[in-house]
C-alpha cells in the first residue's frame, strides 16, 4: 500500500474554476503514475455547484453568486469562507479500498468523529444513502464525487462557521425543507475552519502513513 499520500492546505480562499483545474490536472498525475494522490483541504470564494442531478428548479431565486454545472454527483450546494471543502483525489484501489462506497464511507465517518470531536457530542453521524454527515435532522457535512479509473474529483464540504444565508436561496441536495446546521450554529463558538481540518489529518493518519502536510496560499 501506498505510503506518501499528500495533504495540500490552501489557507486562503480560492476560486471554484481553478481548484477545478488543478483537480484534474492532480487526477492525470495520480492516473499516470507520477503522484501518490493529494488530499486537499480548502475554502471556497462564494459559488454554487450543481451535480449531474441538479435542476434550475433547485434554484429559487436567482444570484450573483457564479454558478458551475458540474459532473460530480447530487443536486445544488454553496461554497464559501467559513466552510471545509475536502477534496481526496487518489486512486481507491492504490490505498486498499474495495469499492467507491467503502472510499466515500471511509471519508464520511472520518468527518463525522473529527465533528463530534469539536463539539463535544457524539450525534454526528455519516448517513451514506443521504449523502452527508446529520445531526439529528440537520445535515452538516455533504458530498459529492465523481470517479474515472477509480480515482475521484470533487469531494466533501462541512460547514464550520460560513454564513448559511446562500442556502436560503437554493433546494440543497434537493431536499424540500432541508434544514442546514454548521459548527458554529451547534456550539456558539467561532471554530477555526483549519482546526478540523487539522484533526480529520490526525485520524486519518492511522490508515495513511507518512502524510505529507504541504501549507500554502491559493
Amino acid at each position: 500500500m501506498a505510503t506518501d499520500l499528500i495533504c495540500r492546505f490552501i489557507e486562503n480562499p480560492i476560486d471554484y474554476g481553478k481548484m477545478l483545474e488543478l483537480q484534474e490536472q492532480e487526477r492525470e498525475r495520480v492516473l499516470s503514475g507520477s503522484s501518490p494522490g493529494t488530499i486537499f483541504f480548502l475554502e471556497h470564494l462564494p459559488v454554487y455547484t450543481s451535480g449531474l442531478r441538479g435542476v434550475p428548479d433547485h434554484f429559487l431565486s436567482s444570484t450573483d453568486t457564479p454558478v458551475f454545472k458540474i459532473r460530480r454527483g447530487g443536486e445544488v450546494t454553496w461554497h464559501g469562507p467559513g466552510q471545509l471543502v475536502v477534496y481526496p483525489v487518489m486512486h481507491l484501489k492504490h490505498y486498499g479500498f474495495s469499492s467507491v462506497r467503502d472510499f466515500v464511507g471511509y471519508f464520511g465517518n472520518v468527518i463525522a468523529e473529527a465533528l463530534n470531536d469539536e463539539l463535544e457530542r457524539s450525534d454526528a453521524k455519516w448517513i451514506d444513502d443521504r449523502a452527508g454527515v446529520w445531526i439529528g435532522d440537520r445535515k452538516i457535512a455533504f458530498s459529492g464525487l465523481h470517479f474515472r479509473k477509480f480515482v475521484p474529483t470533487h469531494g466533501f464540504s462541512i460547514n464550520i462557521s460560513c454564513t448559511l444565508d446562500p442556502f436560503d436561496k437554493i433546494i440543497p441536495c434537493g431536499i424540500e425543507g432541508l434544514k442546514v446546521t454548521s459548527v458554529q450554529l451547534e456550539n456558539g463558538r467561532n471554530m477555526r475552519t483549519f482546526g478540523i481540518a487539522e484533526n480529520i489529518v490526525s485520524k486519518i493518519k492511522k490508515r495513511f502513513r507518512g502524510l505529507k502536510i504541504i501549507r500554502e496560499a491559493s
